[in-house]
């Protein structure tokens, strides 16, 4: 199953979370569409992001959260990243913890941002651009 939210100065549910043969279309038009703009508040849609996939409770399907982001939170502040680091910490101790994997998006990424959330989440930072962002996250589906 697949979900898309995108983020700016807030968080929108792009497309709901259905089977990939479902909504895979409609997943990549949305991502195709995608147009940098707005405020960029980082840690409170990832906040939102991971407790809407600990709410998914199907412990036969791998929960994950792929982020694709600059690194950058220009956001009011509400959420930190040590807050964000906290909750996908506090998922590791489940028998099945949502997983966060950061794409660095563009050559002037906080990667150091994204690398502390992959850490918590025992994954590593992936690199895209956009030449080859559908590639990147074509990779990142066949994991699952």
């Amino acid at each position: 199953r697949v979900a898309l939210m995108t983020f700016s100065d807030g968080v929108e549910l792009r497309v709901p979370l259905e089977v990939v043969e479902t909504n895979r279309n409609q997943v990549y038009s949305h991502i195709q569409s995608l147009r940098a703009g707005g405020g960029t508040s980082l840690f409170a849609a990832l906040q939102q992001a991971v407790d809407f996939m600990n709410q998914q409770t199907d412990e036969d399907r791998i929960r994950s959260v792929v982020l694709l982001s600059d690194g950058a939170d220009t956001g009011d502040g509400s959420v930190s990243l040590n807050q964000v680091i906290q909750t996908i910490n506090a998922s590791r101790d489940e028998l099945n913890p949502v997983i966060v994997i950061p794409v660095a998006y563009g050559s002037d990424a906080d990667v150091n941002t994204l690398t502390g959330i992959a850490r918590a989440s025992a994954t590593r930072v992936q690199s895209g651009d956009p030449e080859n962002i559908l590639s990147v996250l074509q990779i990142i589906s066949s994991y699952f």
